[in-house]
């Protein structure tokens, strides 16, 4: 799926504290303890370690993350479910922030939340659900080739139930052009109609699913009314 999503997740909080005569100097020293070890851990993140800089010799506290890329990884996809797609697994592309919050001196005076960009478009990939495709409906009634001789020409079409079909439309042809298209109510299996003479006719029926969307169509089948 390409469609564009903007998701938010909050991943591995922790604490950071920092040393200073003024507290707006410790609150700083204690927002770069925290920016060096966020971006210390992104940049190594798949060597499956804490980097020395998220420690408490580096005065980091309630980090834990031990397998950095594949935790934040299965958190992303974890966030995402139920997913979609195409095939057994969805591409994702994320940006990952650098986030500080805590006293002024951590961020801007005005703010005192702080946000770095370390990288953007990364790409993940999630299992997913994938998409039960509609199919054709099969044909019943009449066979292929079949010719009337009745009056009045009371035409009756039936066809074999699609799964997660909500209802289906028939498109019928009359000596070559397009006739008419009609919709069933529900789940009808079935229409019938007055075929307007003698002729060729043909007909092929598609299944809808529940947003309305139609899935691939029968072949086109012909029938015939004599005079």
């Amino acid at each position: 799926n390409n469609r564009p999503m903007n998701k938010v997740i909050p991943f591995s909080e922790f604490q950071s504290h920092g040393r200073g005569r003024m507290p707006i100097r410790a609150a700083m020293r204690a927002k770069q303890n925290a920016e060096r070890c966020m971006q210390t851990q992104w940049h190594g993140r798949q060597s499956g370690m804490i980097p020395q800089e998220c420690t408490d010799q580096q005065r980091i506290t309630g980090y834990h993350v031990q397998d950095f890329q594949n935790t934040l990884e299965r958190e992303i996809c974890q966030s995402l479910k139920p997913l979609p797609c195409d095939r057994g697994a969805a591409d994702i592309r994320y940006s990952i922030f650098a986030v500080t919050d805590g006293d002024p001196g951590c961020g801007t005076r005005m703010s005192p939340v702080s946000r770095t960009l370390l990288e953007s478009g990364v790409l993940a990939q999630c299992k997913c659900r994938e998409r039960r495709r509609m199919t054709a409906p099969q044909q019943v009634s009449p066979a292929q080739g079949t010719v009337f001789h009745h009056l009045p020409r009371r035409t009756l079409v039936a066809w074999q139930p699609v799964p997660r079909a909500r209802s289906y439309v028939v498109e019928i042809k009359y000596n070559g052009g397009l006739w008419t298209t009609l919709n069933t109510t529900g789940e009808a299996t079935f229409v019938t109609f007055d075929f307007p003479g003698a002729g060729q006719g043909e007909w092929r029926v598609m299944a809808q699913g529940r947003r309305g969307m139609n899935g691939p169509a029968s072949p086109w089948s012909s029938f015939q009314y004599q005079r």
